[in-house]
């Protein structure tokens, strides 16, 4: 006769219960893979979102900063009549008073001027204003002797009345923003009167500038054509930008084309999986206001 020990029979897992717990598993691994490719993929987009934030943020303080200063007559306030450029003629060089040199020595810019480019929906402009002396006391203060480029005008081209240009109001420094595509990137870039080309902010895929024009008590806003055939430049007293800002990389799951309306213009974008976003703010023209004001 059998005895019996008390120790359970151990048996394995049976071909169906392997099966349905394998099954079970790649369930559980599939959900944690997905979770994991969506983290991964909605980081890149936080992270290419937080970029152009930044190159957004960027372009329009650099751009105040340039823009502002339009229409700025020296600590003299000698005779400026506009703060753009928008002559059909080239921007004037005159001789500085050395008789050595000419005031705008990078000469790139003097073909250069406020317009709209229809061909390529993308917008110019150049400032002006009138160029300090700086060998100019220092506590003078709110000198404003440079380009955008920092390139610092010389005293026998400023306004100087000793050393300067003999004609005070024709020392000016002249500022061109423009959107520059070298390498196929698409940078927002500043050209100086004395100084080199370089690039403010990356990743500015289109830029567009709308001019207030006083009129009475009221301001009516403008493209540069319609401010050209007006005749008013010398009425701007206030700017409208804006950017459309593009992602670095393309991180969308699907290529799209978007319509955006910037300002005045309806602007297309090209079909791939960037993000694109647009960014407007109004500039005052401190100088101008004044003006207004005292007329």
């Amino acid at each position: 006769m059998r005895k019996q020990t008390g120790i359970p029979k151990i048996t394995g897992l049976s071909l169906i219960e392997l099966m349905v717990s394998m099954v079970v598993a790649l369930f559980l691994m599939g959900g944690v893979a997905n979770i994991y490719f969506s983290t991964k993929s909605g980081d890149k987009i936080r992270s290419e979102i937080s970029e152009m934030e930044e190159n957004a943020r960027t372009a329009l303080v650099l751009m105040r900063s340039i823009i502002s200063h339009a229409g700025y007559q020296s600590i003299n306030d000698l005779e400026l009549d506009k703060p753009f450029y928008a002559e059909e003629e080239d921007i004037p060089n005159p001789v500085c008073r050395s008789g050595t040199g000419k005031l705008v020595s990078y000469e790139p810019i003097l073909t250069k001027k406020t317009l709209n480019s229809v061909a390529g929906k993308r917008d110019t402009l150049v400032t002006i204003n009138i160029a300090d002396s700086p060998t100019a006391a220092a506590g003078s203060g709110g000198l404003l002797i440079a380009d955008c480029q920092a390139g610092i005008i010389p005293a026998e081209c400023s306004s100087d009345p000793v050393e300067g240009l003999y004609t005070a109001s024709e020392s000016r420094i002249y500022n061109y923003l423009y959107i520059n595509m070298p390498n196929g990137r698409r940078a927002l870039t500043c050209m100086g009167s004395r100084g080199a080309s370089q690039p403010l902010a990356e990743n500015i895929e289109n830029l567009q500038f709308l001019y207030g024009v006083s009129i009475g008590d009221d301001m009516v806003y403008r493209n540069a054509a319609d401010v050209t055939a007006n005749d008013e430049w010398g009425s701007v007293v206030t700017v409208q930008v804006g950017i459309l800002v593009r992602s670095e990389r393309e991180v969308l799951e699907v290529a799209e084309s978007r319509v955006f309306l910037l300002l005045d213009e309806k602007i297309t974008t090209p079909k791939d999986r960037r993000i694109y976003k647009a960014y407007t703010t109004t500039i005052v023209l401190p100088n101008r206001l004044d003006r207004e004001f005292d007329s």
